[in-house]
């Protein structure tokens, strides 16, 4: 028997609908076909990106089954050899835990999934992932870091099976890049395109952490019938209103991206050209976000958005020679059913009862689904003479009024009403809170030496507590 004392131990962080279950699956079959004596579990995450699910894979390479190997179910401090994360802040969160150590190789995916703890703050909540991955590498014997959605995307394959073919180079794994390529072949799924995304991965060259530095922003050019419009604006102004503009057009019309050009004119005539269009810039920014609000008409649309299938099939691999069944489950309650009348007062929705609301399960990828889908999406041209429509500009306008007059006396004021929009998101009871707030601190007296105060508290609030009540 092998003088061997524990196992190699391999940690998989993967979220929902990246493989990594396959992933584990190919580890297993390795080591079945080799003989040796090996163990996986897993614990599953949860939705809407807060955690993703681990995956623990032993194997000791000397031992056959027959020799009573002793294995457990988690992973533990000292002991992981190799952590595969199919995200970056992934590798942290193995490192919070005290999984990463000397003895650990890190293979930490390059691209980020932003989580909602991250997305739910009003404002700027991204975690440094830089700084995160140096105190990893500081750690850890050594941080391979990887464009792991760019080799899947090059090769037409799912990610796992590139993190599978970087697993094999990295040179900790006790089976060689043969065996492994011939577990992905035997498994029988989607092998072309699998063998492919191994191969890629493979070869793929390690990235410094300086290619983890924050990307421009990449903004959809306007439409062209705004190109003489959008000369007319400001240069600092021009990529983000552009972006705005096609937006609006997707979303109601050309008319309605029209409004927003004449909001913004407004409050571009106020500002300061030597401050940069400061004040202008986060009201194209938070108008543009605000026009566009969510309501179960732009649902529609999105659910049966032309490519919608084909990006699911890519970001799942599922090849086009394969059956895809996509199911959308959609819970609307009273209040969304009422927005969609054209009379009636807007308001804030009540906070709805825990399981309230008309539960539906409806196949988008089916002909009767998707025309239903389709159907309900083609209320846009009634949407301005609909509740929610009317409501919700009312509030635009109010906050536009608010800036402007702040705007001569006060600009650093008018920047923060301009902010106020930061809570002007979400849907439900999250979006009617965040409306309060506004029309809350809109309707105080600006001219009382405890606004600025007060004013300044509450955002600052509301960017660490996005759930916060001002009123």
């Amino acid at each position: 028997m092998s003088r061997i004392t524990r196992p190699l131990a391999v940690l998989v962080s993967a979220l929902g609908g990246q493989g990594g279950g396959v992933l584990t699956d190919w580890l297993n079959a390795v080591a079945l076909a080799r003989g040796v004596a090996a163990q996986s579990t897993f614990i599953a995450g949860v939705a809407q990106r807060t955690g993703a699910t681990t995956y623990y894979f032993e194997v000791y390479p000397d031992l056959t089954p027959q020799d009573h190997p002793v294995f457990s179910i988690h992973p533990a401090p000292g002991a992981v050899d190799l952590l595969v994360a199919f995200e970056p802040t992934e590798a942290a969160r193995a490192l919070s835990a005290g999984l990463i150590g000397p003895e650990t190789t890190v293979i930490a995916a390059a691209g980020r999934v932003y989580s909602t703890a991250e997305k739910i703050m009003g404002g700027d909540g991204r975690v440094d992932v830089v700084s995160a991955l140096q105190a990893v590498a500081a750690r850890a014997g050594r941080l391979v870091l990887v464009d792991m959605s760019g080799a899947a995307r090059k090769a037409g394959a799912h990610p796992n099976s590139v993190m599978f073919g970087a697993m094999a180079a990295s040179g900790v794994l006790p089976f060689d890049a043969a065996e492994c390529r011939a577990a992905v072949e035997a498994g029988g799924k989607a092998v072309k395109a699998n063998l492919a995304g191994f191969d890629a991965g493979v070869s793929l060259s390690a990235l410094e952490l300086d290619a983890l530095a924050e990307e421009a922003p990449e903004y959809r050019d306007a439409p062209a019938r705004f190109l003489g419009d959008l000369a007319g604006l400001p240069e600092v102004l021009r990529p983000v209103a552009g972006h705005a503009l096609a937006h609006l057009c997707d979303y109601q019309d050309a008319a309605y991206a029209r409004l927003y050009l004449e909001r913004l004119r407004r409050i571009i005539a106020l500002d300061d050209a030597q401050q940069g269009y400061a004040l202008s810039l986060a009201v194209a920014r938070r108008l543009a976000a605000w026009m566009g609000f969510d309501d179960v008409i732009r649902v529609a649309q999105v659910k049966t958005a032309p490519g919608r299938m084909q990006r699911i099939r890519r970001e799942l691999g599922v090849p086009d020679d394969l059956p895809l069944v996509v199911h959308d489950y959609l819970k609307p309650g009273r209040a969304e059913f009422a927005d969609l009348l054209p009379w009636g007062e807007g308001g804030d929705e009540a906070p709805r009862r825990p399981g309230s609301g008309l539960k539906l399960r409806i196949r988008t990828s089916g002909l009767p689904g998707w025309l239903m889908m389709r159907a309900l999406a083609g209320l846009r041209p009634l949407r301005p003479g609909m509740r929610r429509y009317r409501h919700e500009q009312a509030l635009i306008e109010g906050w536009l009024g608010a800036i402007c007059r702040a705007a001569p006396q006060d600009p650093a004021t008018a920047l923060d009403i301009a902010n106020l929009a930061v809570w002007a998101r979400g849907y439900g009871e999250t979006r009617a809170r965040g409306l309060r707030n506004i029309r809350g601190l809109l309707g105080a007296n600006t001219t009382d030496p405890e606004y600025k105060k007060r004013l300044k508290a509450a955002l600052n609030a509301a960017r660490a507590d996005p759930d916060m009540e001002v009123i």
